[in-house]
């Protein structure tokens, strides 16, 4: 039998069932509701590409960075990046991912890609930051490889259905590594990397602070107007800054909830929330459950939920 079934009827397989050596494992998975997994760090030894085709999902890359990637969007984490699921919870999507191996093993094995071009989706990695908008005829790869993977003679070994399934990985690595190349060095930008850097003290600083009127502040501070802020940082972080400080937030409650035992409505209170319904709703809006169901998940009494193996998608995996 090919591949295995994790967290239900979510697909994983090896890239040696498909006469893939370079590739590590790779798989489909499906969250038609939010689901939690371990909430720690990890790390590949090589490259890992994320394609979202539906919904959306937030990780945390190394010590402050986020990536939001939503429907028709990649991501790219290098070899060794620290990443995670935002908050320890995936929330509604549908998402492909394939982890290679180490640069050096994964070059050694290279069948489907030519060595040279596994170095340079490496060094590529190495310099991508950020969400990566997928062409229409990537999308579509995504849709039909997600359809393939899912197809039940595949995992009794269908050869055509895994030569149809090798031809779409190559095609949707090399759609994403096209998409990468036209928009290459446009990763965050000083200014935007200052902004975030602002956003993240401010939220911590005085959570409390009207959200509008500080980013005018921040805009002016940074020398630029608010709308050319507003508009650059949503296109290099792919999220608005009040959309940023908002989930800076949100991961600062999170952490309260995980390690104490204070009350759900003092923790949004100290947080800027000025109600309890009004916490409830932004929390399950960005976490995809609510405070009082993320302290039952994650509480100091409580372990997460089992999660798929390390080598799915970041962060434990989806």
């Amino acid at each position: 039998m090919i591949g295995s079934r994790l967290l239900g009827q979510q697909p994983t397989f090896s890239g040696t069932d498909f006469d893939l050596p370079e590739i590590a494992f790779f798989g489909y998975y499906e969250f038609r509701d939010a689901v939690a997994t371990t909430d720690s760090w990890d790390r590949h030894d090589g490259v890992e590409i994320v394609l979202v085709r539906s919904g959306e999902a937030c990780w945390e890359a190394g010590d402050e960075g986020l990536a939001v990637v939503s429907g028709g969007h990649a991501v790219l984490f290098p070899a060794g990046r620290r990443h995670r699921i935002a908050n320890g919870v995936y929330t509604p999507c549908r998402l492909l991912w394939l982890v290679f191996h180490a640069r050096q093993e994964a070059c050694q094995r290279a069948r489907l890609f030519p060595r040279r071009d596994l170095e340079a989706l490496f060094d590529l990695a190495d310099r991508q930051a950020g969400p990566i908008t997928l062409a229409d005829s990537t999308r579509q790869v995504v849709t039909d490889l997600a359809r393939a993977l899912t197809d039940e003679r595949l995992f009794i070994g269908s050869a055509p259905m895994m030569a149809d399934v090798r031809s779409k990985i190559y095609s949707a690595v090399v759609g994403v590594w096209h998409s990468c190349t036209a928009t290459e060095g446009a990763g965050p930008s000083e200014l935007v990397r200052r902004a975030a850097a602002l956003l993240r003290a401010d939220a911590l600083r005085d959570p409390d602070t009207d959200r509008d009127q500080r980013i005018d502040e921040l805009a002016h501070q940074l020398g630029y107007g608010p709308s050319r802020l507003y508009s650059l940082f949503s296109r290099e972080m792919g999220m608005s800054p009040n959309d940023y400080r908002q989930r800076v937030r949100i991961k600062m409650c999170c952490a309260a909830l995980a390690r104490g035992d204070e009350s759900v409505t003092s923790i949004g209170m100290a947080h800027g929330f000025h109600s309890s319904q009004y916490f409830s709703r932004v929390f399950k809006k960005y976490v995809g459950v609510t405070p009082t169901e993320y302290r039952r998940l994650f509480g100091r009494s409580r372990r997460p939920p089992a999660s798929p193996p390390a080598a799915g998608p970041p962060a434990a995996g989806p």
